[in-house]
């Protein structure tokens, strides 16, 4: 069972797609599909995504300067009619802000077009499939929490865990304002500080803002390269398999490392269906389960188990990054080596896995 696109999502994907339509109706004979990168198109990403970064952090200080330079000029209102005040800063922050938003979001959604175009995203096969996760990445959309595969990546999750996680992401901006105020008003007093301490927001925001988007472009660049890498990953892997125990495995393999990151990353949901689909094998009852998954190890052969541990530590870096109980699995699996987080950095630079 899959859940239907939100609003925020489809609006991203129509705008992604009308930008892809004008770019191949512009390069109809040029257009490269996407593959694993070369020198030349790794600092052509870095380019557009300074640049991305630039302007976040540009947009989130206009914005702040803006809301503080309101609430400078009624600061002398701020005791004598808090009305005043409170609705002048009120109006003027909340209308900077929505217009930040709205900048931020749009121009996420432009770079990470950018980068496509430089990938050969819209010259591929699949180019639909990752416009979705594309526009999610762009727009900060969370990963579904349901596919077709059936695989639920909560499953081993504890849900109070999730709900304090997203309460803490939702006020990342407000919290760092408010402790890099208080620690600037102790250290320099509060009547030196009164009348410009607003502006103290202004390299707070633009510095968050600046972090969040590298992150989000970094997410949309491992998105870009995700089907070339699973293809790659599983074309190499898959055909060296002949039992169906073997098989088996790697799917497992594959689910566990979906819930112990608790995250249904398009990666990993693209590598587990492209093993299925390799292997030509059902899914396998409870196939979330990385306790039956690590139950299983033993009765694999020598050649089989080594197989199915190089898989388990493509599938946990093909994401882009190893979580903490993603981690503790390869050492329950006895497949952590020195060579996992060299193996996440080529994710990250759009190069082929070495799959030791």
């Amino acid at each position: 069972m899959t859940t239907q696109p939100g609003v925020l999502e489809r609006v991203g994907v129509r705008a992604l797609e009308r930008r892809a339509q004008t770019f191949l109706n512009a390069h109809a004979t040029t257009a490269d599909p996407v593959h694993l990168l070369n020198d030349n198109e790794r600092a052509a990403l870095r380019r557009i995504e300074r640049a991305g970064i630039a302007r976040s952090g540009l947009a989130g200080a206009l914005s702040s300067a803006v809301a503080a330079t309101a609430e400078i000029l009624v600061n002398e209102h701020q005791d004598t009619r808090p009305l005043l005040f409170w609705g002048v800063v009120g109006s003027v922050a909340g209308a900077a802000a929505l217009i930040e938003i709205a900048f931020v979001s749009w121009d996420a959604l432009r770079t990470v077009h950018a980068m496509s175009a430089v990938a050969g995203v819209y010259g591929d096969e699949r180019s639909s499939v990752v416009l979705t996760s594309l526009a999610r990445a762009a727009l900060e959309v969370p990963n579904p929490r349901t596919s077709a595969l059936g695989v639920d990546p909560l499953k081993e999750s504890r849900r109070a865990f999730l709900v304090v996680a997203a309460i803490v992401y939702k006020l990342k901006v407000s919290a760092s304002n408010v402790i890099f105020k208080l620690v600037v008003r102790r250290a320099l007093g509060r009547a030196l500080v009164r009348s410009w301490l607003p502006l103290v927001a202004v390299p707070v925001t633009a510095a968050w803002n600046a972090a969040v988007t590298a992150v989000v472009l970094r997410e949309a660049r491992i998105r870009i390269f995700g089907p070339s890498l699973v293809r790659d990953v599983v074309d190499r892997l898959a055909p060296a398999l002949t039992s169906p125990l073997g098989s088996e495995a790697i799917l497992r393999a594959v689910a566990s490392c979906i819930v112990r990151s608790a995250d249904l990353h398009p990666n990993l949901e693209l590598l587990l269906a492209g093993f299925i689909d390799k292997l030509a094998i059902a899914m396998p009852v409870n196939v979330e389960s990385s306790r039956l998954f690590l139950a299983m190890l033993p009765q694999l052969t020598d050649s089989e188990r080594a197989l199915v541990l190089r898989t388990l530590r493509a599938a946990a870096v093909i994401d882009g990054r190893v979580a903490r109980r993603e981690r503790a699995l390869l050492k329950e699996a006895d497949a952590w080596t020195s060579d996992v987080e060299a193996e996440r950095g080529r994710v990250l630079a759009g190069e082929r896995l070495l799959l030791t």
